[in-house]
């Protein structure tokens, strides 16, 4: 029972980070401009393992658009900041909690 209870964690932090980076998406605007857009390259991560054996995955745009979607979330000097991923974790943090619980709650029964 003690795999398949931490097999379903992996899933149930990957299904909640899903979440999570669906609200994201749908909270961060599109431009005109011809680039990689924030939207298109939010993921969630593998499930990793603390030294403390805390396991968790990260959520948010990669590497490519990540300095853009800092400037989004904080605002600049010039531009005042539009926080969809702060936003994001408000939103989505009941659903995707209950979608992890029903997971593990499966998982153990």
């Amino acid at each position: 029972m003690g795999n398949d209870v931490q097999k379903a964690e992996k899933v149930a932090l990957k299904a909640g980070g899903e979440i999570i980076a669906d609200e994201q998406r749908r909270g961060v605007n599109v431009s005109d401009k011809q680039q990689p857009h924030i939207k298109d390259n939010i993921t969630v991560s593998s499930p990793q393992e603390t030294k403390d054996s805390e396991i968790f995955v990260s959520v948010g745009p990669n590497k490519k658009v990540a300095y853009r979607a800092r400037f989004l979330e904080y605002g600049t000097s010039k531009m005042s900041p539009h926080p969809f991923i702060e936003k994001s974790v408000d939103t989505a943090e009941g659903k995707a909690t209950d979608v992890m619980e029903r997971i593990i709650t499966g998982a153990i029964k």
